[in-house]
């Protein structure tokens, strides 16, 4: 009896664990896509036209803000190969070019989720069309 009372224990801590341990690196993970987004806001001189351009926004934001893009081009992701992963949210992902100012990527899902912009790049030397 004691040793299935203490199996039993072992296995609730067993399945406690990784949910303890995923809160965590939510958390932490969260923390570190919006350090990534303060730096590449911070890389963005501010009279570039790319300053007004915000994380989230559609398509259709950006090329109210910007005008069409100079070319654009897409690419899937490594999730894209996880099986079951239904809840996938970056799948793949829309690059929008800008000659003489940068590229913007949109991010979007399997089940057709529009997550909206996630890289902001200012490149004054950008050719406009994909390299």
């Amino acid at each position: 009896m004691k040793n299935v009372a203490l199996s039993c224990l072992a296995l609730g801590l067993l399945v406690s664990l990784p949910c303890c341990h995923s809160e965590g690196n939510k958390a932490s993970k969260q923390e570190k896509i919006q350090q990534e987004q303060a730096a590449m806001k911070a890389s963005i001189p501010a009279d570039s036209p790319l300053a007004k351009v915000e994380f989230g926004m559609s398509e259709g934001e950006v090329g109210s803000i910007l005008g069409p893009p100079t070319s654009q081009g897409g690419h899937i992701t490594g999730k894209q190969f996880i099986p079951f992963n239904f809840a996938a949210k970056d799948t793949m992902r829309t690059v929008f070019y800008y000659k003489g100012v940068g590229r913007i990527e949109f991010s979007s899902g399997s089940w057709g989720q529009r997550n909206g912009v996630v890289v902001i790049q200012h490149d004054p030397t950008e050719p406009g069309f994909r390299r």
